[in-house]
């Protein structure tokens, strides 16, 4: 669901799959940069060589102060890049959860209008500390930090507002290692009985995007 907003608001969109072996652009190349999810563990580089490469570019978009957005994994890979521990969760968080937002998410621009408790869709088992620039604006019982800002133009999401019901159905289909059970682990049918709420979580990406492309959206 990100791809058709940006379209539509005139950005010319690349899609990098490291995984096939694709290479990244120059930081100078790059103006905005969304980082997703994918399996693998922060620790991971010796499988996953790209992610020294992926790690580098980050850094330097941030340290050049353009704008990024990191969703699940890339959240963790963000929260990485300014130098904090990214860790085993007490347990999966995976399936429809709400989130909790914090007084800063309350009334920041880009999540202000959630509501209540918003249901969102998880998928994993680690989780991060909060850097020391960043802004707290959501959090759940298994995973305190959930989403936070740096500097108006950096976001880390842990949970995916970008999933579509198809989505869900794939992940499900190559669930993998995440079939371990737990207290926040929801069975594939009720992901699927619970997948409209994808329609509510579109909702709340674009009013993120929209403050994430331009900083004077309020």
């Amino acid at each position: 669901m990100i791809k058709p907003y940006l379209e539509e608001k005139g950005f010319s969109l690349q899609k990098i799959k490291l995984y096939d072996d694709q290479s990244l652009p120059a930081v100078n190349d790059v103006d905005y940069l969304i980082v997703m999810g994918g399996p693998m563990n922060m620790e991971d580089e010796e499988k996953y060589p790209w992610l020294i490469d992926e790690k580098i570019l980050i850094r330097e978009m941030i340290d050049l102060g353009k704008p990024v957005l990191g969703i699940c994994f890339g959240a963790q890979l963000v929260a990485d890049a300014l130098g904090k521990s990214v860790y085993p969760a007490k347990d999966h968080e995976i399936g429809w959860h709400p989130v909790e937002l914090t007084e800063a998410g309350k009334v920041h621009p880009a999540t202000k209008n959630w509501g209540v408790d918003p249901v969102v869709f998880h998928w994993h088992s680690n989780t991060f500390d909060l850097p020391e620039e960043a802004v707290h604006l959501a959090s759940t019982e298994l995973c305190k930090n959930q989403a936070f800002v740096c500097n108006e133009n950096v976001f880390g999401l842990q949970f995916h507002l970008e999933i579509t019901w198809i989505e869900v159905e794939k992940m499900i289909e190559n669930w993998g290692r995440y079939r371990e059970s737990g207290s926040y682990v929801q069975s594939a049918e009720e992901m699927l009985q619970k997948s409209h709420a994808a329609d509510e979580t579109k909702v709340m990406l674009e009013q993120l995007l929209a403050y994430w492309i331009s900083p004077e959206f309020d």
